[in-house]
């Protein structure tokens, strides 16, 4: 009945993916399509969603939306895991000396909060979703490499990494062939995580006014973008708010209800 639910909750998880990458096939407006004539609809069968203070449709909106939110979400979890999962492979395969002072160099990293450390990043670089998507991989790998490396180091010195250097296997291969898929469950699992961290990182910073620009759509920036109708037209905050609750949730409940037994 667990993987069930899971797989019931990857699948619900899959086509939200599918919707806001393909929006044009679930929609016949435009994001930024203007219609002052039908500014404030309420939701009905014409506008799922009702549309915003300039006539635009809502639910397309959202889904085009999350083409930004998840899209940078992507790319911040594929950036973090791989960042990661090497620095750990490295660390660990190295050891020693060189151990200690790449374990140190990710201590110092981890003093600042990646919140804090995005924004500082992000007020540096020129501003824009590119530089905040950086930003938040720089902020976020540390974290995540230390797991990483706790799980890698447990397969120090097994037999297969010992017949691979036996054999001449470069270090590079080892790494790559030998080392990094037998952490494949805990690899997948960060990824999910740095995903589902992602999206609220995102969502968070736009909300503040960093990456997208307005008028182009972004679950955070919609939700701040509603605040003055917040009491009048309170839907306008709702729907990009349940996007973003509702991404999140599908993500942790698919990682922990598809979690492999131990």
């Amino acid at each position: 009945m667990k993987k069930l639910l899971g797989a019931v909750c990857l699948g619900l998880l899959t086509v939200v993916l599918l919707a806001c990458f393909f929006p044009n096939h679930l929609t016949p407006y435009q994001p930024d399509q203007i219609d002052f004539s039908r500014k404030f609809t309420p939701p009905g069968q014409e506008h799922l969603m009702g549309t915003d203070e300039l006539g635009r449709d809502v639910f397309t909106r959202i889904l085009y939306g999350g083409r930004a939110t998840l899209g940078a979400a992507l790319v911040i979890a594929g950036g973090t895991t791989l960042t990661a999962a090497l620095w750990a492979a490295i660390s660990v395969y190295l050891g020693g000396i060189w151990d200690e002072l790449l374990t140190r160099m990710v201590d110092l990293l981890m003093i600042i909060p990646g919140l804090l450390l995005a924004l500082l990043l992000v007020s540096i670089l020129e501003p824009g979703m590119i530089s905040l998507v950086l930003a938040l991989v720089i902020a976020r790998w540390p974290g995540y490499a230390r797991i990483l490396r706790g799980q890698l180091y447990s397969l120090k010195g097994q037999d297969f990494l010992l017949a691979a250097e036996a054999v001449g296997a470069r270090p590079l291969r080892i790494i790559w062939r030998h080392l990094l898929p037998n952490a494949q469950v805990m690899i997948l699992t960060v990824l999910g995580l740095s995903f589902a961290s992602g999206i609220i990182s995102i969502s968070s910073l736009n909300f503040l006014g960093f990456g997208v620009q307005l008028p182009h759509p972004e679950w955070g920036a919609m939700t701040n973008a509603a605040r003055p109708f917040l009491q009048t037209r309170p839907y306008l905050m709702i729907f990009p708010g349940a996007a973003i609750v509702s991404t999140i949730l599908l993500t942790n409940l698919s990682l922990s209800l598809l979690e492999p037994e131990s």
